[in-house]
């Protein structure tokens, strides 16, 4: 039997629930299941030409829910923060 836990971060979203309330669910998830949707959600990059330009454009294409995540789970405070941390980790420079 599959649980909340394990349906898809693209469902969706209820309009009678705030943005906040929805990702509340998912930030209480057991730390295993955040970790994963962490390096799913990284893994998006994966095929993306490693340069800045390139990074930059796909991070356009970033569904708004995973950069809220993203963002919750490293601490982060804004897009930029999280664009720098997703190019560091895939060790492309960015030019500030």
């Amino acid at each position: 039997m599959r649980t909340e836990a394990h349906k898809s971060a693209k469902t969706p979203p209820d309009p009678g629930i705030s943005e906040k309330m929805r990702f509340e669910n998912q930030i209480e998830q057991p730390q295993f299941e955040r970790h994963r949707r962490s390096w799913a959600t990284l893994k998006w990059f994966e095929d993306t030409p490693k340069t800045e330009d390139a990074f930059y454009l796909r991070f356009q294409d970033l569904p708004d829910e995973d950069a809220v995540f993203l963002k919750s789970f490293y601490n982060l405070t804004d897009n930029w923060e999280l664009f720098k941390m997703i190019c560091q980790f895939w060790n492309v420079r960015t030019s500030n």
